[in-house]
């Protein structure tokens, strides 16, 4: 990966185009001040604390344009936090990375995209000793 295991950056969660949601992994989409302090483009699992408080919850980041999506040309940080329902906007949150998962692809289509993203977020929780997912 190129970064020690003990990278941070922070940001302020802010509205997105709410894909995730809609592809049944709703996502906190994160302005980041300085891109310089993010890895390179991927996917990771990583842990995330919403400063001050110290709770930290599992996440699962995906860091590039989405080549995906044709219309997505600027890099954006997007994470699914695992086990959380709530409301973030305006929120300042502190990521940890823990584990790189993958690199960024474009798939052809969204079945193949949400099949990925499942297996990211299994991924993910493996890489940070949660438990499974429940259905």
């Amino acid at each position: 990966m190129g970064h020690p295991s003990t990278l941070s950056f922070r940001g302020t969660v802010v509205h997105g185009d709410k894909r995730g949601r809609e592809l049944g992994f709703p996502t906190a989409n994160i302005s980041i001040a300085d891109h310089a302090a993010l890895p390179v483009d991927g996917v990771y699992a990583c842990w995330v604390t919403f400063p001050p408080a110290t709770e930290h919850h599992g996440a699962t980041i995906s860091i590039g344009d989405n080549p995906t999506f044709d219309d997505v040309t600027d890099r954006r940080v997007e994470a699914f936090i695992h086990d959380f329902d709530g409301d973030l906007y305006g929120a300042e949150v502190e990521f940890t990375v823990h584990a790189w998962l993958r690199g960024m692809f474009r798939y052809e289509s969204l079945d193949e995209l949400i099949e990925k993203t499942a297996a990211d977020v299994a991924a993910s929780r493996i890489a940070l000793g949660c438990p499974p997912q429940l259905p």
